[in-house]
């Protein structure tokens, strides 16, 4: 537990100086995820106006639409997650030291991950605030509410960084792969109702986070009025995605061993 927590804080810290040492590339991320959202709010915005609906009948829709990246957004940060930090690694050199650590390599770059990700979601909620500014669409924000529902689900989307982790171990190279998938997780966070059914609210990833925040930030509710069943659907969720990435991380990390792969790129 001492080694946990001695490694959460040197991540922190770790990702802290990154951030301010690389000052170009983190206000790049986060004007790229600004600017990509005003390109789609604007054409989903005139695609409305040119079939003639009128802009209160347009609300609705475009409050989901702000909701909806946000979510994706943070979605992506945390698929890209631990499989950016392996490659990262692997360039740098340093994966095998990472695997010679006695805590393993699969429980540093969960830990790693985290920290980096409750930043990464910081820096997601500066978007989110400067994007209903810019809009004049302002979400209902419990702020506590929406961090809660967000970290009992992410660990979902940490399962499957997980996955692609490990055939990165393997394979090296899997991001041009994964920018395609990044696309594909826009159908996850839609708001449509009925549009997964039941069966697809419960066994896609992160959906029933996505479901809950979507209550909370369109539907002005808090989490006191959720079940406790809606919780522990959130929490299966969740462990089944990241118990079965750690399978499979473990699994093609245990090949990479075998093959000699840890230490080449």
């Amino acid at each position: 537990m001492k080694g946990t927590f001695y490694l959460a804080k040197v991540s922190f810290e770790k990702s802290i100086k990154e951030l301010k040492r690389y000052k170009f590339e983190t206000l790049s991320m986060v004007f790229s995820f600004y600017l990509l959202f005003i390109a789609m709010f604007l054409g989903v915005n005139g695609f409305g106006k040119s079939l003639g609906v009128e802009q209160s009948n347009m609300s609705g829709t475009l409050e989901g639409f702000v909701a909806g990246y946000f979510l994706w957004t943070v979605m992506v940060v945390a698929f890209f997650e631990i499989t950016n930090s392996v490659i990262s690694d692997a360039n740098k050199g340093t994966l095998e030291q990472i695997s010679m650590s006695n805590m393993g390599v699969h429980k540093v770059l969960i830990v790693r991950s985290i920290v980096n990700l409750i930043l990464n979601i910081l820096l997601c909620s500066i978007v989110l605030v400067s994007i209903m500014y810019t809009t004049g669409y302002w979400l209902n924000m419990h702020v506590l509410d929406v961090i809660v529902i967000i970290l009992l689900g992410i660990f979902s989307m940490l399962g499957i960084s997980l996955m692609f982790a490990g055939l990165a171990l393997i394979h090296k190279r899997v991001q041009s792969f994964l920018n395609i998938i990044q696309y594909f997780i826009i159908a996850f966070v839609l708001p449509a109702n009925g549009f997964f059914g039941e069966m697809g609210k419960t066994l896609i990833p992160f959906r029933p986070s996505i479901e809950k925040f979507y209550e909370i930030t369109l539907g002005n509710k808090s989490l006191l009025d959720f079940p406790i069943t809606d919780y522990l659907l959130i929490v299966v969720n969740s462990a089944v995605y990241f118990s079965l990435g750690l399978l499979v991380f473990n699994i093609c990390s245990k090949k990479a061993k075998k093959k000699g792969l840890l230490g080449q790129y």
